[in-house]
């Protein structure tokens, strides 16, 4: 295991960096929370191998959304990974009534990517410091409770 580490980032490339590696430093779990996923790096070249590499080693990956406009229009590598990965991806809605104030990223338990505020790309990274990712994960785990399941992975037709 890597030692921990700190790493603050103020800008899309250093938050595009924290997250890739996030995703690549998790070896079991990610839960992911946004208003859209728009800003974050899923639908580049390098967040779409990063989150392949990380589903094929097992990873499963929960995403909780805000809303899904732009995932649904603009998310194709995303939805691409979703129909060939459906039983380790799961995306869900939150309901209106849950108000999101943060972007969050935690992995394996031990990983946390907070974005200070959702319309920010400032925030801090901390990788293998489970203390600090425990309370961001009962966050999202409250708000997963009270969500549904959106986006399907197949659309049956007759």
């Amino acid at each position: 295991m890597r030692p921990s580490e700190t790493i603050n980032f103020d800008g899309r490339t250093e938050f595009h960096a924290a997250v890739l590696r996030t995703i690549e430093d998790s070896r079991h779990a990610l839960a992911l929370l946004d208003g859209n996923l728009e800003d974050w790096p899923i639908e580049t070249a390098a967040g779409a191998q990063a989150l392949r590499s990380a589903l094929l080693r097992g990873v499963s990956l929960r995403i909780l959304l805000g809303r899904t406009d732009w995932v649904e229009r603009h998310a194709h590598r995303l939805l691409r990974l979703r129909r060939e990965f459906s039983a380790r991806i799961q995306i869900r809605a939150l309901p209106a009534n849950l108000r999101l104030a943060e972007s969050l990223l935690v992995g394996d338990r031990q990983h946390a990517l907070r974005r200070a505020h959702a319309e920010t790309l400032s925030g801090t990274c901390v990788l293998a410091t489970p203390s600090q990712a425990e309370a961001p994960l009962e966050r999202f785990d409250a708000a997963w409770q009270e969500s549904t399941p959106c986006l399907p992975a197949t659309t049956l037709g007759l």
